[in-house]
């Protein structure tokens, strides 16, 4: 078969291990019928709440959860909690609903019908009906679905798969708030990575605060019950309380569900958020100059400068559409800036972030990321979305495009090369040495060595990192073992383990990526064994987290299909029946690698897996007949070298 791309490894992110148990309670629904376009009387605060449903409702149920959190807190008529709802294969979610949550009690003011809830126009509809239609003080939106930070805004309609970019979301609401002739006091993301600065300067004309993730976000999303309930009993606290108390309250919640929870949450004070900006330009303007005066060394400088920092929204050979940095970690001390650039970026920051947390598993984040590529090739299509968005300012997006366009070329930044490495007739042993040493060039842009074993065919059919190796040597002496596999009842099924990702967190459990397909084979009428539609490729998520040096499968990330998010999928649970057949990979001309299901004459099973079976390493003595022992390496940029064969 042919090796078709594997897209879907660009839209996942990093190390999350959480799995989804959401009960799905029964939803009191009252119809009110008409379009309740009647306006309220005044309140202190009107929430609109624009709940995309997508899979996070059709396959967890997540929206209703939510909403059932709503329901929890007693009503007040000094608060209006009015909702969007729709953009989910589910009944009752086929449409697009408005309501309005009193306690218990959710009223159906509208039927709207099948409208798209990936349209600006949609968005604006509602923001401005709301803000007639429920007048107050003070009106907050937020904006519930999956999330992809800058260049993939915020949800995707799974009947139209359209979804709202940041000029979406600015042009909805901009006619929105003209019209009111006031701001929204605060624009909430109850979804991943959209905690970027890039986010707060397209809102910054149109709201007071925003709320915004800088990881991805757990299922389970925002602690509405809390939220609700410092709203009803303090209706006129100011917007930054209320928005310290979301933050507060999402950290609880997620460590209540899981205590290894990687999570980060921000309040942002948009009126503040030029100075970042201009601080950001500035450095820009600095670095700008020397990527045209000295384009190698100062490109790798800002590659090493980044490896220190947490990368959100992208995960090493897999990358994500993100490639999201944090602006604090980033190493911007190592570069040659002027006097006082590094400064007045912190000092920025300081004023603009307002309150950020996050739980044990990151350190010393400064609450808000920035878009920095570093997997080039793979992100064209991103960088050149990212250099379109006028509210960046130009020195800024001229920075982005020109470290881009010197990362893919191969003219200034060679492809790193192993040369010969001799392993014999693929016995266990040390190799002769590499007979073209990487040169310092090379060493710099190796991000990471790995050990393969290809078949006759050229497919990686098995992968596994390499961490007692060096860019100078490349010898491991368990080459030939610890092979991550499965157990297919005796018969050892072999597959690629992916590093999970390229941030570094102090004592940080081990965390791989396993790419497969996974077969639902749980009993289903609708689904009768061999239908495609149990068939979803993604990534098993394998952890150490729960028992330290015991590997176990705590997750899946579906990647293709039905996942139906703008940036990136969120982990689910395994199918109470489920198996697996691990994914191989290939690399394309231009170096890149590519994942698809084995060749039909492989005869690779699918294995059972359920929800914490151990993974194992096993040992493999020798190659299969026609097998070849590799060694890797993946540049920084996301290009794979491997070494020349000699038997």
């Amino acid at each position: 078969m042919p090796t078709p791309d594997f897209p879907a490894f660009r839209l996942f992110a990093a190390r999350l291990r959480s799995t989804f148990a959401i009960a799905a309670l029964a939803l009191l629904v009252v119809s009110c019928g008409g379009s309740g376009s009647q306006p309220a009387a005044k309140a202190d605060v009107t929430l609109l709440v624009y709940m995309m449903g997508t899979n996070l409702e059709s396959e967890d149920g997540s929206g209703t959860s939510n909403i059932d959190e709503m329901r929890s807190v007693a009503p007040s008529d000094r608060v209006n909690v009015v909702l969007a709802t729709g953009a989910a294969d589910k009944d009752g979610w086929r449409t697009v609903q408005r309501k309005r949550v009193r306690g218990q009690q959710v009223d159906v003011l509208d039927d709207l019908g099948n409208v798209d809830m990936g349209s600006a126009q949609t968005l604006q509809d509602f923001v401005s009906w709301g803000m007639k239609t429920y007048p107050a003080e003070r009106t907050m939106l937020v904006l519930w679905d999956h999330g992809g930070g800058p260049n993939r805004g915020i949800g995707a309609d799974p009947f139209t798969h359209n979804s709202l970019s940041l000029d979406d979301i600015r042009g909805a609401i901009a006619p929105a708030t003209q019209a009111a002739g006031r701001k929204l006091a605060l624009v909430g993301f109850d979804a991943c990575l959209m905690g970027s600065v890039e986010v707060a300067q397209a809102l910054a004309p149109y709201a007071d605060y925003m709320i915004g993730s800088q990881e991805l976000e757990p299922g389970a999303g925002q602690d509405w019950a809390a939220l609700l309930s410092h709203l009803t009993r303090s209706p006129t606290d100011s917007t930054a309380a209320f928005g310290r108390t979301i933050v507060d309250a999402f950290i609880a919640k997620q460590l209540k569900d899981d205590p290894a929870a990687e999570a980060t949450l921000s309040l942002i004070d948009l009126g503040r958020i030029d100075g970042v900006g201009a601080a950001l330009a500035d450095i820009a303007a600095t670095l700008n100059g020397q990527l045209a005066a000295d384009p190698v060394q100062t490109w790798i400088d800002i590659a090493e400068a980044r490896t220190r920092a947490f990368i959100f929204g992208s995960v090493l050979l897999s990358p994500g559409p993100a490639e999201l940095v944090d602006l604090h970690m980033f190493d911007w001390g190592s570069l040659r800036l002027a006097d006082g650039q590094r400064e007045r970026l912190a000092q920025a920051l300081e004023q603009a972030v307002v309150h950020q947390k996050h739980t044990a598993a990151f350190s010393n984040l400064s609450g808000l990321t920035f878009y920095l590529p570093q997997r080039v090739a793979e992100t064209a299509a991103d960088t050149r979305t990212y250099t379109s968005l006028s509210f960046v300012s130009s020195t800024q997006r001229g920075f982005i495009r020109q470290h881009s366009d010197i990362g893919l070329d191969d003219t200034r930044l060679p492809l790193p090369t192993l040369g010969v490495i001799d392993w014999h007739d693929g016995t266990p042993q040390a190799p002769t040495s590499v007979q073209a040493p990487l040169n310092a060039v090379d060493r710099a842009l190796v991000a990471q060595d790995f050990a393969a074993v290809q078949n006759a065919d050229g497919w990686i059919t098995a992968l596994k990192p390499l961490t007692e190796s060096t860019v100078d040597r490349l010898v491991d002496t368990s080459f030939m073992q610890g092979w991550f596999q499965l157990d297919d009842t005796g018969t050892p099924v072999y597959f690629s383990a992916l590093p999970d990702g390229i941030r570094f967190a102090i004592d940080s459990p081990e965390n791989f990526l396993v790419p497969v397909t996974l077969r639902n084979d749980t009993p289903d009428d609708d689904l009768p064994d061999g239908d495609p539609r149990r068939l979803q490729r993604g990534l098993l998520i394998v952890s150490d987290a729960a028992e330290p040096g015991v590997l176990r499968i705590t997750g899946f990330l579906n990647a293709l299909g039905n996942n139906y998010s703008a940036g990136v999928a969120r982990p689910q649970g395994l199918p109470d029946e489920a198996s697996v057949q691990p994914l191989w990979l290939a690399q394309d001309e231009n170096n890149l690698g590519h994942w698809a299901a084995p060749q039909a004459s492989a005869a690779v099973p699918f294995v059972p897996v359920t929800h914490n079976q151990q993974i194992s390493r096993g040992t493999r003595d020798r190659l299969p007949s026609g097998a070849h022992a590799r060694m890797g390496i993946v540049d920084v940029r996301g290009w794979i070298s491997l070494d020349t064969l000699v038997y």
